[in-house]
Parts: C-alpha cells; structure tokens; sequence
C-alpha cells in the first residue's frame, strides 16, 4: 500500500546524500587547492562545510533507520530457538527504539524552536545557523517514522510467524 512512494522517498534520501558527499568533497578539494596550491585560503570554507556536514550526519543515521541497517547487538537472540521468540523480541526492542526516538524528537523540537529564537549566524558568512539546527528535528522525526514502520513489521512476522518454526543456525566449524 505505501511501497512505492516509501521507495520514492528512499531514492529521494538517497540522491541527497550523494548531493552532500560531492558537495563536500567539492569544498574540501578547493580548500585543499587554494590553501596549498595557491596558498591564499578562502575565509568561510570550514564554516559552510558545517551546514552540508551536519545534514550529511542526520540523513545518513535517516537512511541506516530505512534500510534497517543501524548497528545492534542481538546477543539474546544466540539464546532463542524458535523464530516467533526472535520476531517478538526483536518488536520489543523495535518498540523501545521507537519510545526513546520520539523523546529525542521531542527534544529535536525545542532545539529548533531556541535555534529559531535566538536566530543565531555563522561568524564570517552570516547565514543562518538554524539551516544546520534544523536537521537535528527533521532526522529524529525521520527516523522515528522509519523505526515505527520497523515496529509494525516485525508485530506482523511475529503474529505470522508459526510458533514449531525453528531458528536456522549456520553450520559451527
């Protein structure tokens, strides 16, 4: 029902970040070049490296949180034997994921809303810093919608899932 424009969205993330990666590449070869080629540095170029740097960070943690792909240890998970226990805790684990994103969201937003209030500006280009601010909310919001969905799939496997199915272990050597 919401695949395709979940996979629009993902293609979408997924092209912004490549935007930020040649961007920033772009920034530190021509600091590189000017500072050491032509030795006279260009004021400002750290400072705009902030902005693209800190979205880069926050939609690549979005991007771990839609491919399912953020580093977990399921140690407990070496302990179970049937493939509903695992689908069951990995819910649980899902559902706690999801409580404390929501809270750091919560904290996202009055981050935002002092960033936007003091309206704070970079010391030598004068831009706005609420444009790197802002990608603290929006990347919590992000990933709690995407560790929502996480949630609600593994509710499904684990209510789908039949109780004699066995975990398949891989071959001890």
């Amino acid at each position: 029902m919401f695949s395709w424009p979940l996979t629009v969205f993902g293609n979408l993330q997924s092209l912004f970040l490549v935007v930020l990666m040649t961007g920033i590449s772009f920034l530190v070869f021509a600091q590189v070049l000017l500072r050491y080629v032509f030795r006279s540095p260009l004021m400002g170029i750290e400072e705009l490296l902030f902005f693209p740097t800190s979205w880069l960070y926050f939609f690549g943690a979005v991007k771990a949180s839609e491919e399912g792909v953020q580093v977990v240890a399921r140690v407990l998970e070496i302990f179970l034997k049937r493939k509903k226990s695992v689908w069951l805790l990995r819910f649980i684990g899902s559902c706690c994921s999801f409580a404390v994103l929501v809270w750091l969201t919560r904290w996202g937003w009055d981050y935002w809303k002092y960033a936007f209030r003091v309206k704070k500006l970079s010391a030598t280009l004068l831009i706005p810093m609420v444009w790197a601010e802002a990608t603290v909310l929006i990347g919590f919001v992000l990933m709690s919608f995407y560790t929502l969905l996480e949630t609600f799939r593994y509710l499904m496997l684990w209510k789908n899932t039949p109780a004699s199915e066995l975990v398949e272990r891989e071959a001890q050597l």
